[in-house]
């Protein structure tokens, strides 16, 4: 019985298969066989970037002889564009379109070698001198039912003359089933710059001009169609301000979800979230990355945006988030926000914290920085345990139980100021000083009714599959410029010297993770498959890896496991605790949790 040949293969196998080739491979196979070319024709010509190699004129035959099989289209080269949208005719076969041109082109047969036979009747249609890129985008737009993502900057929304071609080209956008829409904004020539003044934040005038341009607008729906199935807007740019006489597109939007701005200004997110509350009832899903500089009242306007709510946000750079945006956020987080990711907390005060902790209800995920992303003053989000429960034992016993439940899948945040009488802080046997922003003053009788406080609550988010509490990685840049390279042991004592006036990389009034302090408390945390206690002054020894064991099923690893413990007394018996675990870690190298006992 012979083998089956590479064609025999399902289709979808080796279309698996061949996705792993880049193009100089692919091309490579068109020479084989008849089968193989016929298949890897195809595939070849699916994603298609046309740029100024198109300039020749074999290559643009080739190009307009497989314009049907393209289904991923890349337009940079006004001239390879102009033909090609001169020479379709309906075809309907692209699925995503991104287009961007750096010039127009004067006259695109003059750049070719060797003018084709296919130009010719076409070319004569239209008259060169009205015929730009715009047009030809145009036209492409209209020919390409079936797109589903489209991206586009303002090289395409400009006519050949200068004038503006945005409802133009909005007007012809494919909107049957376009899922994706991205529209990367650019300065307008013939708009001059709005007043210093109005640049610091959204005057009322600019609202009103929002409304009243979309309130002419309000026909445009019925005129065109809506985008009925486009469920993700992408908005970036716009040096100064997005024009609000563009924003009437989004009456069109009425099912848009998920909105992601990059780089706008105070007028633009002025302008944005108010054609946004007016025009998109649906909307759940933000993310705006930078300005870094965005003012508060800016991101609070834009928190309150959505008419029904934010399910998730996320907003990696912000440096400004304040108490004008955190009380924006504290609006919904009772009912709708799923998931949170603030990179930069800003402004905020520590009980903004609590507050956060005992409203989100229905929260899923939170989330600080990635690592290597720090740098500079950003602000985690951080809970002062002891004053947690110094508010609920002394002021009115106010219920400052965390309103997290079983829905937590991830949880960030730095926990601080449990009294750790246990921690003393030698440095290879000498007493080593503690960064001056960690508190001293702790009442150390409290050490374990502070940590059972917190692991009560941290022992109702029974879905929780990862825990990080662990000091995040420094930016490599950050390093840098203090003397250090990305290779620093972020265990180094040095380090810690060197950066305590800025920033703690080290935390050692935190959870200690023994048995002494409660961690039975935590037995519901099935599903936890990833504990991060990274430089923290944790207590993780045999004893606490055996309950783990059994309790925590799904446990995989323990990031920050490993340690010295030089901050927990003199060498000697730190490194002796140190190698039980290596030996204890060694005898179970799948995971930590008895689940992975059984995989070989």
């Amino acid at each position: 019985m012979s083998s089956p040949s590479f064609t025999s293969l399902p289709p979808e196998v080796i279309t698996l298969i061949a996705s792993h080739l880049n193009q100089h491979d692919r091309a490579q196979c068109l020479r084989l066989s008849r089968k193989w070319s016929d298949f890897f024709t195809q595939l070849l010509w699916q994603d298609v970037h046309v740029d100024s190699r198109f300039h020749n004129s074999i290559w643009l035959g080739y190009l307009l002889h497989n314009k049907h099989r393209i289904r991923d289209l890349q337009l940079t080269d006004p001239h390879g564009t102009h033909l090609l949208a001169l020479s379709q005719r309906g075809e309907g076969s692209l699925r995503s379109l991104t287009a961007s041109f750096q010039d127009e082109a004067a006259s695109f047969l003059t750049r070719m070698d060797t003018p084709g036979p296919w130009t010719t009747a076409d070319y004569l249609s239209e008259q060169a001198a009205n015929f730009g890129n715009t047009r030809a985008l145009e036209l492409i737009l209209t020919r390409n039912w079936n797109l589903r993502s489209l991206t586009m900057d303002e090289s395409c929304f400009r006519n050949k003359d200068g004038g503006d071609a945005f409802s133009t080209i909005m007007a012809v956008c494919p909107i049957t089933r376009l899922e994706r829409l991205e529209l990367r904004f650019g300065r307008n020539p013939n708009r001059p710059d709005p007043p210093a003044d109005a640049q610091q934040g959204p005057d009322s005038f600019v609202m009103a001009d929002v409304v009243a341009a979309l309130g002419d607008r309000r026909e445009l729906g019925g005129l065109f169609g809506f985008f009925d199935v486009l469920k993700e807007l992408v908005i970036s740019g716009g040096h100064c301000h997005i024009d609000y006489h563009r924003l009437g597109f989004l009456l069109r939007c009425p099912n848009l979800k998920r909105i992601r701005l990059e780089d706008i200004d105070a007028i633009a997110v002025a302008s944005l979230s108010v054609a946004m509350g007016l025009s998109c009832p649906k909307l759940s899903h933000l993310v705006w990355k930078g300005p870094p500089v965005g003012q508060d009242r800016d991101i609070a306007i834009l928190l309150a945006a959505s008419p029904s709510g934010w399910k998730e946000i996320s907003l990696p750079d912000l440096k400004n988030f304040g108490t004008q945006s955190f009380a924006s956020l504290m609006r919904r987080v009772s009912t709708t926000l799923e998931v949170l990711k603030v990179g930069d907390w800003g402004h905020t005060e520590e009980d903004d914290f609590l507050e956060f902790l005992c409203s989100a209800r229905n929260l899923r995920r939170l989330e600080g920085l990635a690592d290597g992303e720090f740098s500079g003053l950003q602000k985690q989000f951080t809970l002062s345990a002891y004053g947690a429960l110094y508010g609920y034992t002394h002021v009115e016993r106010l219920d400052l139980s965390w309103a997290l439940g079983s829905s937590m899948e991830f949880l960030q945040l730095r926990i601080v100021e449990v009294p750790r009488p246990d921690v003393v802080h030698y440095r290879f046997g000498d007493p080593m000083a503690l960064p001056e922003d960690l508190p001293e003053d702790l009442d150390d009788s409290l050490r374990f009714k502070v940590q059972r406080w917190i692991y009560t609550q941290l022992g109702r988010l029974t879905g929780l599959q990862e825990l990080v509490l662990g000091v995040i990685d420094l930016d490599p840049e950050e390093l840098s410029k203090r003397g250090f390279s990305k290779d620093t042991d972020p265990n180094s004592i040095e380090l810690e010297e060197a950066l305590c006036h800025v920033y703690p990389t080290f935390n050692y009034h935190t959870l200690e993770f023994s048995l002494e302090s409660g961690l039975e408390l935590l037995a519901g945390l099935k599903k936890l498959k990833v504990l991060d206690v990274r430089l923290t002054a944790h207590r993780i020894g045999v004893e606490e890896l055996d309950w783990m064991h059994v309790n925590w099923p799904r446990l995989k690893t323990i990031r920050g496991l490993d340690s010295k413990r030089e901050w927990a007394g003199k060498a000697e018996p730190g490194l002796a605790v140190k190698d039980a675990v290596d030996a204890w870690m060694a005898d179970h190298p799948d995971g930590i949790g008895s689940y992975y006992s059984g995989i070989k």
